[in-house]
């Protein structure tokens, strides 16, 4: 569980790399793990590369480098890709394993200690601790320079070697939580009862206002296609997030995942948790089972912000907006027709409701006569998408209606966002909306419920959310893309 170094390269074209002779921000050795490397492999023994030959092998196996032409070793399909490790080849040998993230423009590097000698074969990744502690570091290092611009990191090594003495003394990983290796940083003091343990993950307590942050928030995927032989497809999830700001050592937090009204609640039939929890009711929906039942978790919240839990509710009857998407195209005009039903359990309160109607493949938007019963429309910066803003609450009717006529360019300028698929009448429109304090399976945290073990006094803070994922309605006059089975081949398949 050690690395060997570690690096920050930033990401410099082929056009601009010729000018900079040492082309590389931070690096740091650990003499002490190379000297165990080094007895571990003996003769077979490849020494670190330099930082300016480092960086320009692996700006070249990135495709920074020479990315005009197509290397073999580089670029064949062949070559198994296992990011975000990769294999540098540098004047001193192939340096293996090399874990990368990247971030803002800049390439942060480490590579972990592999614990066997590499002349007989290399270890499946899953058997080297180093490579996902390594991983781990890298973003807790990205966390700590997330307020520095790109181009002051070189300004602040002085704090990257107090951070990485702090995070891996002498290149053993031992702490990969940001929060936590900047409150050693700042040799805090932490005053105990003797009576209470202090976990080294949580070396500094916080000092303040006792505040739980809990949100709840639900997502729905959906695809209407309006085909008599393509049944629609719809997906609702959710998360659990979780904040802890308490004045205790070590605290344990319970809480239930409740439903507004049982009777017409989605029930879940997924939960998947995070390790921090200690106990979770894990009952299972029977065959036929509709009844939902609150789910209770207790938990030793980390530090930071993290993800409770994920769900998922799988006896969702119909999506919560019924659109239909009607487009035919002549020429450079498109004249194409909208229809919104917004489904009677859905809260009518948006914070947004926008609907995006893209023309891959037809060039530039030239002029647009739209008529809507509600909200407006306008045209995107790139005059390639017509947007409709519907507003925040659809009308007594809960229907809104688009028609609109759009004009294109004869000149079909080629875009790098295009869809290939989408030519002729085939074409979508995706719907983004959120709907604040409302979850559409019912789903909540019963406030009242939350209990925290020692006891003491906290304000609490509890949201609830319910957005839309990818939310994709097709032109019904067009084709359209989808990996769901025709309903005439279910009926089939039912009555064998």
């Amino acid at each position: 569980m050690s690395i060997r170094a570690l690096w920050i390269v930033p990401i410099v074209r082929q056009s601009t790399a010729d000018l900079l002779q040492d082309n590389i921000i931070f690096t740091r050795y650990f003499p002490l793990i190379e000297k165990k490397v080094k007895s571990a492999n003996g003769e077979a023994y490849i020494s670190l590369p330099s930082p300016t030959e480092f960086s320009n092998g692996l700006l070249f196996e990135l495709g920074f480098k020479d990315e005009e032409k197509f290397i073999q070793s580089r670029d064949t399909c062949q070559k198994v890709e296992r990011k975000p490790v990769f294999e540098v080849t540098t004047p001193a040998g192939t340096v293996w394993p090399v874990v990368v993230v990247e971030q803002r423009g800049l390439l942060f590097c480490c590579l972990p200690l592999v614990p066997d000698n590499l002349t007989t074969s290399r270890p499946d990744l899953i058997q080297i601790p180093g490579v996902s502690l390594g991983f781990s570091l890298l973003c807790g290092l990205t966390d700590f320079l997330r307020q520095c611009p790109p181009s002051e990191v070189a300004q602040r090594s002085g704090d990257l070697h107090l951070y990485l003495n702090t995070a891996a003394p002498f290149g053993r990983i031992s702490d990969v939580n940001c929060d936590t290796v900047m409150a050693k940083m700042s040799n805090k003091p932490s005053y105990l009862p003797r009576a209470q343990k202090q976990p080294s993950w949580k070396p500094v307590l916080h000092k303040g206002k006792n505040i739980l942050y809990l949100a709840l928030t639900e997502n729905i995927r959906a695809i209407q296609f309006n085909k008599e032989n393509t049944a629609d497809t719809f997906d609702l999830y959710g998360s659990v997030s979780c904040k802890s700001d308490l004045e205790v050592a070590l605290s344990d937090v319970t809480i239930n995942l409740s439903y507004n009204s049982p009777e017409s609640a989605i029930p879940m039939d997924n939960l998947l948790i995070h390790p921090c929890v200690q106990s979770a009711d894990c009952s299972m929906l029977q065959r036929g089972e509709t009844k939902a039942a609150p789910r209770r978790i207790r938990f030793t919240p980390p530090t930071e912000m993290f993800t409770l839990c994920h769900y998922t509710a799988s006896g969702l009857k119909g999506p919560p907006i019924k659109a239909v998407y009607d487009m035919k195209m002549t020429d450079n005009r498109a004249s194409l027709t909208i229809q919104l039903t917004l489904s009677d359990k859905v809260k009518n309160a948006f914070e947004y409701c926008e609907m995006q109607i893209p023309f891959h493949n037809r060039g530039i938007i030239s002029a647009q006569d739209s008529s809507v019963s509600q909200g407006n429309t306008l045209i995107s910066p790139d005059k390639r998408i017509l947007v409709w803003n519907i507003g925040q609450k659809f009308p007594k009717s809960l229907n809104a209606n688009l028609e609109a006529t759009v004009v294109f360019t004869d000149a079909k300028s080629p875009s790098s966002f295009d869809d290939p698929f989408c030519t002729d009448q085939n074409a979508y429109a995706q719907l983004f909306f959120k709907i604040p304090d409302f979850t559409h399976s019912g789903c909540c945290i019963d406030s009242k419920s939350i209990q925290v073990s020692p006891s003491t006094k906290f304000k609490l803070n509890t949201v609830h959310e319910y957005l839309s994922a990818e939310y994709k309605i097709w032109n019904c006059n067009g084709d359209v893309l989808s990996s769901s089975v025709p309903k005439a081949l279910l009926k089939q398949m039912a009555d064998m």
